[in-house]
This record gives C-alpha cells, sequence and structure tokens, in this order.
C-alpha cells in the first residue's frame, strides 16, 4: 500500500494488537513489521477475526495471539502443505503454524508463506485473477476462461502506472492493444 492510499483496517489492527497482552504483543508487532516490509502495498485488516495483510480482499498473511503461542495463518491450508519442509520445526494446527510467544519467525520462511499464498490467489482458470510483484503491488489484472487470457486485460509497472490494455478471446490477442506511457498517454496503440 502507498503513503498516500488511506489504509482504514490498519486502525483495527492497531486497536487489536493493543489489547493483546505482552510479550505476545510484541511477537505480534514484530511479526506485522516484517510482513510490512515484505508486502508494502498490501492493505491491512481483520479476517476471521485476526489481523491480517489483505490483496484484492484476499487474505494472504494472517496472524494472532493464544496464551501459550503465536500463530501465523497463511489463510489457506494448501500454502502449508507446500511449504511442509520449511515449516516441519514448527507444530501445526488446522490452518498454521504456532510459535513461541516471545519467538520472531525468521524474514525467509514468512517471505516463503507470503510467495506461496500469492501464487495460488493468482491462479485462477475462470473468472478474474490478478497478479503481484512480489511486495504486493498489482500486476495484472484481467478475466480467465477455461485456463486461457479471456476479456480486457490491463498490465502495470512496478511503480503503480498502467503499462499496457488489451483483450484476448481464448488466449489471442484480438482488438486494439495500447501501451501507456508514465504520465497516463497512450504511447502506441496496435491493432489485432
Amino acid at each position: 500500500m502507498s503513503e498516500s492510499r488511506p489504509n482504514p483496517g490498519a486502525r483495527q489492527v492497531d486497536a487489536y494488537i493493543v489489547t493483546v497482552p505482552s510479550p505476545q504483543r510484541e511477537t505480534l508487532e514484530a511479526l506485522r513489521s516484517t510482513l510490512r516490509s515484505i508486502l508494502p502495498h498490501a492493505d491491512e485488516g481483520l479476517k476471521y477475526g485476526m489481523p491480517a495483510f489483505i490483496l484484492g480482499g484476499k487474505g494472504v498473511a494472517g496472524y494472532d495471539a493464544f496464551k501459550n503461542h503465536c500463530s501465523y495463518f497463511p489463510m489457506s491450508g494448501s500454502v502449508l502443505d507446500r511449504a511442509e519442509d520449511a515449516i516441519a520445526r514448527y507444530e501445526r494446527s488446522k490452518g498454521g503454524i504456532r510459535f513461541g510467544i516471545d519467538e520472531r519467525l525468521p524474514v525467509g520462511l514468512v517471505r516463503r508463506l507470503v510467495k506461496l499464498r500469492i501464487a495460488e490467489i493468482s491462479d485462477v482458470s475462470n473468472g478474474r485473477r490478478c497478479e503481484y510483484f512480489a511486495d504486493g503491488r498489482l500486476k495484472a489484472s484481467g478475466q480467465m476462461k477455461d485456463g486461457v487470457l479471456h476479456g480486457r486485460w490491463e498490465w502495470f509497472r512496478k511503480d503503480g502506472t498502467l503499462m499496457r490494455t488489451g483483450s484476448f478471446a481464448r488466449g489471442i490477442q484480438t482488438g486494439t492493444w495500447t501501451t501507456w506511457d508514465r504520465d497516463g498517454s497512450a504511447a502506441k496503440s496496435t491493432e489485432f
């Protein structure tokens, strides 16, 4: 999330974390800071009653504190299955991993779990597909049908500016495709 875009959900997370006792509170604050460094363009809010980082309305990473442990929730059980070797040392619950109330999760592990979840969110065969840069900024968005690009698509630069627009008919480029300058003016148009 950029500095110019308000994130009201972050205030909800602030209000939630302040109620968590110490040392769990400091552990959650450290994890939140790690997630913010990995996903500076994601929204924050509460998902399933816990603090979470959110892309396109979908939870990417949730976290919470309990009496005897803290937990990280990738918002998908299949992410845990795919990360099994990386999380082998952690106790696993149905939807997350558990770690000590005063233990920090390694940044590399959190980065891997986030990457797996973003890939899962982007894996859409039918309907709207969003692809993201590693930092959570939108990279591309458009429609999919039966596993192929179908309908209007948009691609964005890492700075968030629109780079290209165009349409597909069952995976084949069609219609007018436009490449955009960073200032928002059309730089080139091609007919397919």
